[in-house]
């Protein structure tokens, strides 16, 4: 797969966005605007007329993980199983990855001292993941291929179910899951959310 054009506006883009990421881990929420143009080598004014400002640009990174991770739950086509599995698995890729443990560690610790930042987070992060999953859910559950039932409820305990104690893990720097055993418990943890939430036999549509 190719990269983007460094030079081009998009290109800029990843780069800057990248260097977000490794400041985020590095920093927590103390990530300057000068530090980022530094980081991404680029002009402070070029960083502003691109994004507008920090809080924009943490948006943008934000949304542009919440893309990736639920693009597989970007519509619903009477399949089950298969988008959650995808979606799980990436999931726990990418809050595995060494970047954003780091980040999440510092979040963890620097919340009090940043509580607007805290909640910008989460309400562009976990809060946004949480409802496009419901509302994929709901979709299924419409097409009767998921038992009825609060989809806001069923996409937080299918959440829950995915992390386990990862966050833990991470929290007391215990050893993570590998890759092949990631992959293992995704499965485990959507086949018994499925099995939880399967629709009355007459009913089932999937």
């Amino acid at each position: 797969m190719g990269y983007p054009d460094p030079t081009t506006t998009a290109g800029r883009r990843q780069r800057v966005l990248a260097a977000v990421r490794a400041l985020m881990a590095e920093q927590g929420f103390r990530v300057s605007m000068d530090a980022v143009a530094q980081r991404a080598g680029c002009s402070k004014q070029t960083l502003y007329a691109q994004f507008g400002s920090k809080n924009a640009l943490l948006q943008d990174l934000m949304q542009e993980h919440l893309d990736i991770t639920t693009s597989r739950l970007e519509a619903f086509d009477g399949q089950v199983r298969e988008p959650l599995l995808a979606f799980a698995i990436e999931h726990l890729e990418r809050i595995s990855a060494p970047d954003v443990v780091a980040s999440i560690r510092l979040f963890s610790a620097e919340s009090p001292q940043f509580p607007e930042e805290a909640r910008s987070i989460w309400r562009d992060g976990g809060e946004s993941l949480l409802a496009r999953l419901a509302a994929w859910l709901s979709l299924a559950m419409d097409a009767g291929c998921l038992r009825r039932d609060q989809p806001h409820v069923a996409a937080e305990i299918l959440l829950s179910m995915m992390l386990g104690m990862d966050l833990e893990r991470q929290r007391f720097s215990v050893p993570q899951r590998t890759p092949e055993a990631q992959h293992t418990w995704a499965e485990l943890a959507v086949d018994t959310f499925l099995r939880a939430y399967a629709p009355p036999p007459r009913a089932a549509h999937c």
